[in-house]
């Protein structure tokens, strides 16, 4: 082979050698192009779980001028972790067992700010060997709190549209769907410990003549007024309903007649005791009717009976 070859040869070899050289040059800018120009903190570590880099994210996201500052040290060495611990175990798992973890719910320290993250951690290979582990993490405080915020005012809504469903407009109280709500839920309870109750209705005497007398407005305030004195009279176990107009409903799991007797009386006396509504003196007395559910074991059928004996009270 000639000079001429040797030379030829030698300048091709070269341009090869330039060649790789620009490519790999390309290929570490691309690098670091994906590496500083995305919004994940991007870490790597050794398998002694100490840091041997970071990129631009990151190092910003703590405040570090230099990834100088947190290379050979670990998550413990920055203190940055009230926890550690969490931090800790998926990193042994990645190590240890070659696993990722994605997506791992934790917090952090960051400028003096505990902050909601979510990490995941990949194992680094080499010859078949882990060598370590690349990372990366998110800071999400922000985006819990606004779907935080944002929960709290769908239950609002949630709340205000169960208000409208159980609740009666004008006193508070359950109304009727809602009664029926509480009946259910004591007839479930009934056939787990045999615990009877008891739907007692209430009417006020005279209503409509205090209507007619006095107008719609004083009539809402005195029913306003009644369902007040009648919870006065509520002992544990009672709830109170509205089913409209001035009848009430009770229902409690008091069962023993005289048990119900006296209830009843402790509320025809908190009801009596109201004397004046709207500047207008007045004298106030309820009738009333009971049933027990064991006696019928059907919901609307002690409702019924209930009422019944509500107008044969009013008719003696």
């Amino acid at each position: 082979m000639d000079n001429n070859s040797n030379s030829e040869n030698y300048i091709k070899e070269l341009a090869d050698l330039r060649a790789e050289n620009e490519r790999l040059k390309k290929e570490n800018q691309i690098y670091d192009a994906i590496l500083n120009h995305t919004h994940a903190k991007i870490f790597w570590k050794d398998r002694d779980r100490r840091f041997v880099g970071a990129n631009k994210a990151f190092l910003e996201y703590y405040g570090f001028k230099s990834v100088d500052e947190i290379v050979g040290r670990n998550d413990e060495d920055m203190g940055w972790h009230n926890e550690p611990l969490q931090y800790m175990n998926d990193e042994m798992i990645v190590l240890e067992e070659g696993k990722a973890v994605i997506r791992s719910e934790g917090k952090c320290i960051c400028k003096g700010q505990e902050r909601e993250i979510v990490a995941s951690k990949m194992p680094i290979f080499y010859e078949g060997q882990v060598v370590g582990l690349v990372g990366d993490f998110n800071d999400v405080t922000d985006t819990n709190a606004s779907f935080k915020e944002v929960i709290s005012e769908v239950n609002k809504v949630r709340d205000q549209l169960k208000k409208y469903e159980f609740y009666d407009q004008l006193t508070g109280v359950l109304n009727r769907s809602g009664a029926y709500e509480v009946a259910q839920d004591y007839e479930e309870r009934y056939f787990e410990d045999q615990k009877d109750f008891t739907a007692i209705y209430f009417d006020i005497d005279n209503f409509r003549q205090y209507n007619d007398s006095y107008g719609y407005q004083f009539g809402d305030d005195l029913l306003i007024n009644i369902a007040r004195k009648i919870e006065d009279g509520l002992e544990d176990d009672c709830v109170l309903s509205r089913f409209g107009g001035d009848v009430f409903i009770v229902i409690t799991r008091l069962s023993r007649e005289d048990d119900i007797a006296m209830l009843l009386k402790r509320i025809g006396r908190s009801v009596g005791s109201i004397r004046k509504v709207d500047g207008y003196d007045i004298s106030i007395s309820i009738k009333s009717g009971f049933a027990k559910y064991s006696e019928y074991m059907d919901i609307d059928r002690m409702f019924l009976e209930a009422e019944r004996m509500l107008y044969e009270e009013k008719n003696k």
